[in-house]
């Protein structure tokens, strides 16, 4: 394995499970990328994604600052939304954490429910909180202090090279936005992200924690919320392993964070 990679693409997720944003740099640290999933979407009182709601896939999210962010879609236009720290705080079931969050307001949710056809609500975390991960596998992040509603680890990395093998075997191709991930490599050998220890820059160190195991998601097209059968179908064949922890079909490794450091697009990150 090569001792160094590049860095091709930096994403940010404003709001979870909405389309993301494709930034030339992002601050990296311990909780994550800054901005990352700040706010998300619950129906019926529980979390739900794109699984569930492929057309959130057609809202794009942008971060204007800290506290404010932009929703648009091609359909219903945009919308400017100012995160709302007071609101109605209700708990939730986060991944088997109970959490609180705060209820971001009717205009938000009417208007995102005009477009996924359903009766949805976006909620902002009322602080941070300490997540628990029960698996052994991510010991490295179980008990971290979590300010962003993201799945279980800080960071996603996915490899260009992975998904070239990946697309040799498609009959079309699939961008690498299906994945979703904050940070694309080039420059390591495809998979070579399975046997990663650490990639480093300066005082940053993201050390990786596991596989990150797919769902449907990776079957919605980012722009259309359109869904069919691949890429998983092709995975399952050469890039499934047995026991996992959400179905064993692995693309991608989800990284913990030690250190602070602002990375850009096309920065050089050392690899152990």
């Amino acid at each position: 394995m090569t001792n160094q990679c590049t860095i091709t693409e930096l994403y940010n997720y404003p709001v979870k499970s909405c389309r993301g944003t494709q930034v030339e740099s992002a601050k990296i640290s311990p909780t994550g990328v800054d901005g990352d999933r700040q706010l998300m979407i619950i129906k019926d009182g529980k979390f739900v994604n794109q699984k569930r709601l492929p057309k959130l896939a057609t809202v794009a999210t942008h971060r204007l600052d800290d506290t404010t962010i932009e929703f648009t879609n091609d359909q219903s236009g945009s919308l400017t939304h100012s995160i709302n720290p007071a609101g109605q705080e209700i708990e939730i079931d986060f991944y088997t954490n109970l959490i609180p969050v705060i209820d971001q307001g009717d205009s938000v949710a009417e208007w995102l429910s005009s477009i996924v056809e359903a009766d949805v609500r976006v909620v902002a975390l009322k602080s941070t909180f300490t997540r628990t991960v029960p698996l052994d596998e991510f010991a490295l992040v179980d008990g971290i202090d979590q300010s962003r509603f993201v799945d279980v680890a800080p960071i996603l990395v996915t490899n260009v090279a992975s998904l070239a093998d990946l697309n040799s075997k498609l009959e079309t191709p699939i961008p690498m936005n299906r994945f979703r991930p904050n940070i694309v490599v080039d420059g390591l050998d495809a998979f070579d992200e399975d046997s990663v220890v650490s990639f480093e820059q300066g005082e940053l160190k993201l050390v990786r924690a596991t596989y990150c195991e797919r769902c449907a998601i990776t079957c919605t097209d980012q722009e259309s919320g359109a869904r069919n059968s691949e890429p998983i179908n092709t995975l399952k064949t050469y890039r499934h392993r047995e026991n996992g922890y959400a179905g064993g079909v692995i693309f991608g490794s989800y990284m913990g964070v030690e250190g602070t450091a602002t990375l850009k697009v096309g920065d050089t990150l050392t690899i152990s």
